[in-house]
Parts: C-alpha cells; sequence; structure tokens
C-alpha cells in the first residue's frame, strides 16, 4: 500500500486549526503506511516528518480544470507507485476520477464538512452548483472520511453516499504538556491574579470568527457587566485581511486583543474559561478540541460543538442555547474557579493514534 495525499493549499507549516488537522493526519497516517503529499508549492518541506512532501502543485484554485494538473498529479501517483489517492475537500474529484480510470487507484475523499453547506451559509451565489459537484464526488469515492456524524448522514441522506463506504474520522489532537507560566502571563497583560481569564483563540481573518469577536463586545461583555464579574476577555488570532482590520477599532477597557501570538499554549494555561461564541461557518470547531486537550473548561453556543462528543468531555464542555448571551454569561460564572483535567476517554476518542489506526483498517480492506 502506498498513498498519496493531494492537498491544493498551504497546509506546512501548520499553524492554524485546519492546516493542523491535515499535517498531523498524514504524520500519523505516515508512521502506519507509506504515505507521499503532492501539495501546493507555497508549502514547506518539513524536516524529520513521516512522510514525503511534493510542493509541486500551483498555489491557486484555477488548478481544479486545468488538463496540466491532472496530467501532473497522474505522473507523480505513477512514480509514487500509489495504491490510494487520499483527496483534501472535493475540489479535485475531477482530477481524481480520472486517474481511477487510468489506474485503478483507490480514491479516498477526505470532507471536512459539507462544503457547500458552508458556501450557502456565506450567500456565495455558486453553491447550487457546489452541491452538484460534491454530491457526486461523495457517490463516487471508493471511502468518505466524514468529521461527524451529522455530516455522513447528510452526505447519505442529500447525496445519496452509500454508508458503506463512509468513516467518522474527527478532527484530532495531539496531547501537549502545559507551557508557560500563567502568572508570568497574567502578569504581561496586566491581569491580576483575583481576575477571571476569559479566552477566545481563533482565525479572525475568518467571518464566522470575525463576527463572533464583534459579538463579544456587543453582546458578551454586557452580559457580564450585568452579573458583577471581574473579568477580562483575552481575544488572540490571525487578521491579515484588510476586510477584518475594521476588527482593530473595537475597544473595550475588559477586552484584550493579544493579536497572533506565537504560541497559544499559556494562554490555555493561563485561561479560567476558552469561550466559544462562534453562531455560523461550518465543520467541527476545532479551537473547542484544541481547548479541552490543553484541560480547559469550554462555554460555548451549541451551534460551536457541534460533532463534538461532550459525553467524553468529563463535565469540561458546557453548551448554552444559541444566542442566549444571558445564559452564556451565566455558564461562564458558573464554571469560574472550577479545575481540573480532561478525562482519559476523551484523549482516547480523538487522539491521532486512534484515529489513522481506524484509517488504516479500513484502507487494508481497500486494497483487497
Amino acid at each position: 500500500m502506498k498513498v498519496l495525499s493531494l492537498v491544493w493549499f498551504q497546509v506546512l507549516p501548520a499553524r492554524f486549526g485546519g492546516q493542523k488537522g491535515i499535517a498531523l493526519f498524514n504524520e500519523y497516517l505516515g508512521r502506519r503506511v507509506p504515505l507521499t503529499c503532492l501539495c501546493s508549492t507555497n508549502n514547506e518541506v518539513p524536516r524529520g516528518a513521516s512522510y514525503a512532501v511534493r510542493p509541486e502543485l500551483p498555489a491557486t484554485q484555477k488548478q481544479f480544470l486545468q488538463p496540466a494538473i491532472w496530467r501532473a498529479i497522474e505522473a507523480a501517483a505513477r512514480e509514487e507507485g500509489a495504491t490510494h489517492l487520499l483527496l483534501e475537500f472535493p475540489y479535485h474529484a475531477l482530477a481524481a476520477f480520472r486517474l481511477r480510470r487510468r489506474t485503478g487507484i483507490r480514491v479516498i475523499l477526505h470532507e471536512h464538512n459539507i462544503e457547500y453547506l458552508r458556501f450557502r451559509a456565506l450567500r456565495k451565489p455558486w453553491w447550487p452548483l457546489l452541491r452538484r459537484y460534491e454530491g457526486w464526488a461523495c457517490r463516487n469515492a471508493d471511502l468518505v472520511l466524514f468529521k461527524t456524524e451529522g455530516d455522513r448522514d447528510h452526505a447519505i441522506s442529500v447525496f445519496g453516499t452509500d454508508p458503506a463506504r463512509t468513516l467518522i474520522v474527527p478532527y484530532g489532537i495531539e496531547p501537549q504538556p502545559p507551557s508557560g507560566n500563567p502568572e508570568d502571563l497574567r502578569a504581561a497583560l496586566g491581569i491580576g491574579a483575583d481576575t477571571a481569564l476569559l479566552l477566545f483563540a481563533g482565525t479572525l481573518d475568518y467571518a464566522p470568527n470575525a463576527k463572533a469577536v464583534e459579538a463579544i463586545y456587543a453582546q458578551l461583555v454586557p452580559a457580564l457587566e450585568a452579573r458583577g464579574l471581574d473579568y477580562r476577555i483575552v481575544v488572540c488570532g490571525r487578521n491579515r485581511s484588510g476586510d477584518f482590520h475594521y476588527l482593530n477599532a473595537l475597544e473595550h477597557p475588559r477586552v484584550i486583543r493579544a493579536g497572533e501570538v506565537p504560541d497559544i499554549a499559556p494562554y490555555f494555561a493561563a485561561a479560567d474559561v476558552f469561550i466559544n461564541p462562534v453562531l455560523s461557518g461550518g465543520g467541527v470547531q476545532t479551537k473547542v478540541l484544541d481547548a479541552l486537550a490543553q484541560h480547559n473548561t469550554v462555554v460555548s453556543f451549541a451551534f460551536g460543538a457541534q460533532g463534538i462528543d461532550g459525553s467524553v468531555a468529563g463535565g469540561k464542555l458546557h453548551c448554552v442555547p444559541d444566542g442566549d448571551w444571558s445564559a452564556f454569561a451565566a455558564a461562564v460564572e458558573e464554571n469560574l474557579g472550577r479545575w481540573g483535567h480532561t478525562p482519559d476517554a476523551f484523549f482516547e476518542r480523538y487522539g491521532w493514534e486512534g484515529i489513522t489506526a481506524r484509517v488504516q483498517e479500513r484502507l487494508n480492506l481497500l486494497a483487497r
């Protein structure tokens, strides 16, 4: 068996949730089966990875309909002797099924969410076309990997995907020992020991996260103020797009914008509660899993916890009805001062070792 992972966008070096999800999936799967990642030229080749990296594809979305790119993918698959093509997102399905017709390679589609639903929510006019294309890709792949049961059920009922050709592969976590001194970080931010530190971290030049930041100022702060809490909200995350620089103009003495920090772990270690007031977007909120992996208590709207099995979180994940800011603030207050480790069951469910073991088992079946 030899896997060719097709990644048409930048994931290396992996800094953000989606990038880490793909890079770590390849890393842990590459420890089990030979794997090469064929990716765009703006990826950096990592040192000491379990898999090989070929940054040869153009860094553009125009590549999907270019026959020259289809031929380049076929050439790489033949050079690598690939038996399985791992397709990240459905956009290169044309190239993948062309390659299968010519070589017999098995096509595994890795769905990170239902793409057309995400773009419909963003009001993109071309979402109906994507719906047809994505459905065709899901019906014709030899195996489709879904992040959540809800996504799989949707693909079965709406796309007509064969349930026997599906597998749940959640976003994984890589347990890390706590780093940094919480007291030092609090001192650097000017937050006293008796003041609650509430943390929100995410890619801020992504519309759903940007709207969550707006809502922190407009909705959550007043709700927390009404409860008379002594708190600070720390917001971390990249904001490189000019379309979202308006966030920099938002001001409140209770909110600290930390920006794009080099290491998020000290912030997790210092936080009393991780907040996730996200109400739009698609897929699993990886920030919630990362916070739980760092033993944070998480308060989230129900929307932001979709696809996460709260039964293995040991009471560390608290969900409130979508848009109920009073309930959100109350849940924050109720969980201040509650410490404890996320249980082992969570790491067994979401650890990369177990996830990739299940994937390897299904790949072996496809190889027969």
